[in-house]
């Protein structure tokens, strides 16, 4: 656990926000360099990235927030320190997305063929940002005795629990690259515009809805059947990714014809 990097000053760099502005410099970076060879305006390329990481980041911390109101009843300035930590990833993509198609929309870029394009730069930005979380401290696991679990110092939100618990935020960050790497060797290979995107949601639902019985939440965290409401959102993002890929290949297969 490292959450603080450099202090100079007043000003002092932190792990998380660092790995935060790496996700998303490395996420531009890779739908640029698959954009390239598309033809695809490298200008409106840039600017719809920033407009996803705009609302991304948003989103995320919203969607935390609304999930922890009291943690922020006493101090709602902190909501804004999003550097310190507390995004949900759910709630950026719910936010980012829309967003993302309202702009290409607008300047007349292929959603589908763009969100292919998205894709790996997604699984890029959860592999760097869960890192981050490992070094904050937070998005941890419940109590472990496996070889490999991890004792947060007690200063720390991990540290809390008392005990050694599972890194559920190294499992997730070895997920993002594994699938950064799946889907930029699928990248020639789609099926269909929109694969790749649909691919990366199914598979990143499936995983969090597994994921989710190792992590450490509050009580307040449970809905129905005693499932996290992230795991509830992972449910309603995996069947509605498989109704999206179903209508996608119909469509590409009956414009083929």
């Amino acid at each position: 656990m490292l959450p603080d990097l450099l202090t100079i000053g007043p000003v002092t760099l932190h792990s998380y926000g660092l790995m935060l502005a790496v996700a998303f410099l490395a996420g531009m970076a890779v739908v640029e360099r698959l954009a390239g060879p598309l033809g695809l305006n490298r200008d409106r390329i840039l600017d719809c990235a920033l407009v996803i990481m705009a609302a991304a980041i948003v989103g995320s911390r919203a969607f935390y927030v609304l999930s922890h109101l009291d943690d922020y009843r006493l101090n709602w300035w902190s909501i804004l320190a999003v550097w310190e930590g507390g995004l949900t990833f759910y709630g950026g993509v719910l936010l980012a997305v829309p967003a993302a198609v309202l702009f290409m929309r607008r300047h007349r870029l292929p959603v589908w063929t763009m969100a292919d394009l998205i894709a790996p730069a997604f699984a890029l930005g959860v592999g760097f940002g869960r890192l981050g979380c490992f070094l904050n401290g937070c998005c941890y696991g419940k109590p472990s005795s496996l070889p490999w679990a991890v004792r947060f110092p007690s200063h720390g939100a991990a540290g809390a629990v008392g005990c050694a618990v599972q890194p559920t935020q190294l499992y997730e960050a070895l997920f993002g690259f594994a699938m950064f790497a799946l889907l930029l060797a699928l990248v020639r290979r789609r099926g269909f515009p929109g694969f790749l995107f649909c691919l990366f949601i199914a598979a990143y639902a499936t995983w969090r809805f597994l994921l989710d019985f190792l992590r450490f939440y509050e009580p307040s965290q449970f809905g129905p059947l005693g499932l996290t409401n992230n795991q509830w959102v992972s449910v309603a993002l995996l069947a509605a990714a498989l109704v999206t890929a179903v209508v996608l290949r119909k469509r590409t297969r009956r414009a083929d014809k």
